[in-house]
């Protein structure tokens, strides 16, 4: 039975706790610490592993349990795993003679209290994307109490799954987009409520639909609506204009057109889309050197209004430069001019420029979704961390770049924990790692990653795949 107990939170120094989950007599013995965790070194009968006895034990440290690598010993330096394996002498002794020692860096656990507020069998029942837009458009740590969240979904289940056998019933639907409104800071099942349209007979629709001219001229277009902000009491999105194609593979048939700018006064039950507002945008093109371009996947409004640590009165929209791997770049904009894109400027890798062909990449690699936020608390106070998901949808680690300024420089990542569903098979991939700057207390940054099949057969007889996940990253001090 799994331990949903929250753990207890850790300092340089203190031992991991960790259960054997593989032994093979006395060759060799794994350690699983059910999370991820930043290892000084492991202790043998007290005593640091190569000191003392010189046990002829081989001690290796991993994410996954299948890249393995060399752990040195106590002081080599905070390696980051959650498995960590013996292999020699120190196999066969007892579990309480091996202790594990923690170090500076990174705490990331299982934030199951979040997961299970969206393992939902009625209604709602399964989606992709979970940005979260505070109202109030304050985004720092530890602020959401003093407001409502809006939750922005990607594609949606809506219908019944079986509690028992995990089935999806045979009249359920999927919608483009969907919405939700928590209340408050806490994940409580009676503080969340989700939103789409219906028509006429009651079925329902999509929460935002394509109106513009662009959007339009494609069949069958809809929005995957991207992230978005809230400031001077109105909401902004910058929705991908999706249309079907063919010719992708399994679960990908689908081609963007384009990005639309959708604006809506944010009232006190959430955006009142009835009076939304949506404009095509020039912000899908090609850059200079010839790579697809877009913008929208990340916003962070760094203003007094949104409680930044050092405002600087921009917001800052983030977008995608594909050239085989998808890299981070960025525009800003003042606040009040946000909806006037024709003055925007874009990061050339040097300085600001008005000519958006021109920006430049700001990190090596990033998923098609992932946030920036500024961090308060720590080691990283000050810092701005860009949260996300390495090697796109066939890869599994989530990870974490820091840098001094919106615009980095972000040239190192930390690789902090493997999203394990795909080892289950059934087309299982995880994708899409971000933060939520305000649901996460100060010093840490609560983050989702997406969890989906190729085979949408597999998503009707398991309805429990296609749903976000929580971890909480933590600051070891």
């Amino acid at each position: 039975m799994k331990d949903n107990t929250p753990r207890a939170p850790l300092r340089k120094g203190d031992l991991i706790p960790a259960s054997r989950i593989q032994a093979d007599g006395a060759a060799m013995a794994c350690y699983d610490f059910g999370a991820s965790y930043a290892v000084a070194g492991v202790l043998i009968d007290g005593n640091p592993a190569g000191d003392g006895e010189g046990y002829d034990t081989r001690i290796e440290y991993s994410l996954n349990g299948k890249d393995w690598t060399a752990l040195t010993g106590e002081g080599s330096g905070g390696e980051q795993a959650r498995y960590v394996r013996l292999t020699g002498e120190a196999a066969s002794f007892a579990d309480e003679r091996i202790a594990f020692v923690c170090d500076t860096g990174f705490a990331v656990e299982p934030a199951d209290e979040w997961t299970n507020l969206f393992h939902r069998h009625s209604g709602w029942a399964g989606s992709d994307g979970i940005y979260s837009i505070p109202f109030n458009g304050v985004e720092t740590q530890g602020t959401a109490g003093d407001t409502k969240t809006l939750l922005v979904f990607g594609d949606t289940f809506v219908g019944e799954v079986d509690e028992q056998t995990r089935e999806r019933s045979e009249s359920t639907v999927m919608l483009n987009n969907t919405l939700a409104v928590l209340d408050g800071a806490e994940p409580r099942r009676d503080a969340v409520r989700f939103v789409w349209r219906e028509n006429g007979s009651g079925e329902p629709l999509s929460a935002v639909v394509p109106t513009t001219p662009k959007a339009l001229s494609h069949r069958d277009s809809y929005y995957w609506l991207q992230d978005g902000t809230s400031c001077s009491g109105t909401f902004h999105c910058f929705p991908l204009i999706i249309g079907h194609d063919p010719n992708g593979r399994e679960g990908f048939e689908f081609a963007v057109h384009g990005v639309t700018h959708v604006s809506a006064p944010m009232t006190e039950v959430g955006p009142d889309l009835a009076r939304q507002r949506q404009e095509d945008t020039p912000l899908y093109f090609k850059s200079a050197r010839g790579h697809t371009t877009y913008f929208g996947a990340a916003i962070m409004p760094n203003t007094n209004k949104a409680g930044a640590p050092d405002p600087d009165g921009y917001i800052y929209v983030y977008g995608l430069q594909h050239d085989g791997v998808h890299r981070p770049v960025v525009a800003r904009a003042p606040e009040a001019e946000l909806a006037n894109i024709g003055q925007w400027t874009y990061w050339n890798g040097s300085g600001w420029t008005s000519r958006k062909e021109e920006c430049a990449p700001i990190a090596p690699e990033v998923s098609c979704e992932y946030s920036v936020s500024p961090m308060r608390g720590g080691a990283l106070d000050g810092m701005y961390v860009v949260a996300c998901q390495l090697g796109g949808t066939s890869g599994n680690h989530l990870a974490l770049y820091a840098g001094s300024s919106p615009v980095g420089p972000f040239e190192r990542c930390t690789r902090l924990y493997y999203c394990p569903e795909s080892e289950e098979g059934l087309g299982i991939y995880t994708y899409n790692a971000k933060g939520h700057p305000h649901l996460s207390a100060t010093g840490e940054l609560l983050v989702t990653y997406n969890v989906n099949t190729t085979s949408m057969e597999a998503n009707m007889a398991r309805g429990d795949i296609y749903r976000p996940r929580f971890v909480r990253v933590r600051q070891i001090p």
